[in-house]
């Protein structure tokens, strides 16, 4: 299934990404932003999308400008009982960071989660020091509903983590335009 933003596409993840994604993985700047176990090689890569297609608990995608890959978006621990996900985002290539394409990506998957998956909230974690991830989530309307105080320590000290929610009723307001992929 191919999903198309205003910007973007998001379609599923191939093999022919690996190269990109393992080198995104690894790039320390990209990492900074990101909560997963770094270094990725490519046989974990092989291993990650393997494990991601037989489970229904996640939706993976990449996400496209103009036929390149520039990034991954995922919904993960989806919990379909009480209608649950966590959204994560990359934008690996970094010469395309504040040009929009994170805010329709993000906006393009909530559409689909809401609209497709019948969700009714998606979450997501983002360091608090991450002004431009925020400003994108708050943009397509989540909003900040906690923090995780000392969260993770790096080389400057502990780093804090804030959490945001958006509800299904509070993203179709926002969006009315919005359609059901198909």
């Amino acid at each position: 299934m191919k999903l198309k933003g205003e910007k973007i596409s998001l379609r599923p993840i191939q093999e022919s990404d690996f190269e990109d994604l393992v080198a995104w993985s690894n790039d320390s700047e990209i990492n900074s932003y990101s909560e997963g176990d770094y270094p990725l090689t490519l046989s974990e890569c092989h291993q990650w999308l393997k494990r991601s297609k037989s489970n229904r608990y996640q939706e993976r995608f990449a996400i496209e400008l103009n036929k390149e890959l520039i990034g991954d978006i995922e919904l993960d621990h989806i919990t379909w009982r009480s209608g649950d996900a966590e959204l994560r985002i990359r934008i690996g290539k970094k010469v395309l960071w504040d040009k929009g394409y994170g805010t329709d990506s993000v906006r393009t998957l909530l559409a689909f989660a809401f609209l497709n998956l019948n969700l009714s909230r998606v979450y997501l974690r983002v360091y608090a020091d991450n002004h431009r991830a925020i400003r994108c989530y708050e943009k397509v309307g989540f909003k900040k509903e906690g923090r995780l105080r000392r969260s993770t320590e790096n080389n400057e000290g502990f780093r804090e983590i804030l959490l945001m929610r958006i509800l299904k009723d509070e993203f179709l307001r926002r969006n009315d335009r919005i359609k059901k992929a198909s």
